[in-house]
């Protein structure tokens, strides 16, 4: 079984680090409690969806090294490579950030899977290899490439974009539990539960 797997925010847990980049970039107020989509949507509904961008590109750049593994990802893992299940990291990353100072988005990220030994060279374990795509586009037609018989998502426009191939079991992981249900995919708010949806139609 092959499984395709989305990266920020699905494994990788960045939890506080938006606010603390907003707060060295000096734009957002000095309010605690700021979460990611808090400050998106204050970002640009005051018209600075740029500083939005700007944050991103500081936390997945040089503020990566600070985020942790998502809870219940390294079982979810164990599990996978004891049953023999493939597992494809899928991202919709750019290779650099795109406004204010430039950083390189992806080797970092490759560096943070190796440090947590989720996949390098020299670490065993389920994750078969890793994607990087420019564009949500190309992200859909690399999952569709690599045959994925289960995707997981923390978007759900990846798991209802149109040309996602059908009979690929879609799982939203939405910890915060704040999405809209759709027939169109599985929603779980935890890695565990990401286990028993999987083993309940694994076949």
């Amino acid at each position: 079984m092959i499984i395709g797997i989305d990266f920020d925010n699905t494994i990788i847990n960045y939890s506080d680090l938006f606010y603390e980049a907003g707060l060295s970039l000096g734009v957002l107020p000095d309010n605690a409690g700021f979460s990611k989509k808090t400050i998106r949507e204050y970002l640009i509904g005051i018209g600075r969806e740029d500083d939005w961008i700007k944050i991103q590109g500081l936390v997945y750049g040089e503020y990566i090294r600070n985020a942790k593994v998502m809870d219940g990802f390294s079982p979810f893992s164990d599990l996978c490579y004891e049953n023999g299940w493939k597992i494809f990291i899928i991202s919709h990353k750019t290779q650099d950030s795109i406004v204010g100072e430039k950083f390189n988005l992806r080797t970092p990220a490759i560096n943070w899977l190796e440090k947590n030994r989720i996949f390098g060279m020299d670490i065993r374990g389920a994750v078969e290899g890793v994607f990087f795509e420019a564009t949500r586009s190309e992200k859909v037609g690399r999952i569709n490439q690599l045959g994925c018989d289960i995707m997981i998502d923390d978007l759900a426009e990846v798991l209802l974009h149109p040309d996602l191939l059908e009979g690929i079991i879609k799982i939203l992981y939405d910890p915060d539990r704040k999405s809209t249900p759709d027939p169109g995919y599985f929603t779980a708010g935890s890695w565990d539960q990401i286990c028993g949806i999987i083993e309940r139609h694994h076949g």
